[in-house]
């Protein structure tokens, strides 16, 4: 690790840690360096390259900038349809990273299997992220339970008084809710490889 990377490294861990940034002093003592003037330099070096920013003749104002961003994990339990309602199966395929600040224990993902919602931006491959503590209201895209074997996503909605599960592609039909019909949660994010 050269001697920049592992000045940067310490600054975050101070500001993370501590709030404010470590003295010049500091710096010199926790990466091996002798001298202040050393340390300037390659303070200087990560000003300039922008990692860094510092005001000028003022002690502790080095700051980062790149916001940290921390990330828990959510995992992906399965496939469900975007089609014709697909067997469900609950088994850990995978995990995806969430940011820290929208992580819930109720927090759970699918790979869409389908493309019946491709005209709201779902395709197929596409992974969606489920809180199951949100219940689909009218117009929300929701993962259901359908006959408590067979899952699917679509939106939800009334038409003349009866609910509905609404695909968003011209290719399929509505499904009317019935007692075989459980809401899992809502879809309130989606990720893409692209």
């Amino acid at each position: 690790m050269n001697k920049q990377t592992e000045i940067l490294n310490y600054i975050n861990k101070k500001l993370n840690s501590e709030g404010h940034a470590p003295s010049v002093r500091e710096i010199a003592t926790a990466v091996n360096l002798k001298s202040t003037s050393s340390v300037q330099y390659h303070l200087d070096n990560l000003v300039k390259k922008g990692h860094l920013s510092k005001k000028a003749n003022l002690s502790r104002s080095i700051s980062n900038n790149k916001k940290i961003t921390n990330f828990k994990t959510i995992p992906v339990i399965g496939e469900i349809s975007a089609g014709t309602p697909l067997l469900a199966e609950e088994n850990k395929v995978g995990e995806i990273p969430i940011l820290e600040e929208k992580y819930s224990k109720d927090l759970f993902a699918l790979k869409v299997n389908g493309d019946s919602m491709i005209e709201a931006g779902i395709h197929d491959g596409d992974i969606v992220v489920i809180d199951k503590n949100i219940e689909p209201k009218n117009g929300d895209i929701g993962a259901f339970m359908i006959n408590d074997t067979e899952a699917t996503i679509k939106y939800l909605d009334s038409i003349s008084g009866k609910k509905y599960l609404i695909p968003a592609n011209k290719n399929y039909k509505n499904y009317e809710i019935n007692e075989n019909t459980q809401p899992v949660g809502k879809v309130v994010s989606l990720f893409r490889d692209i």
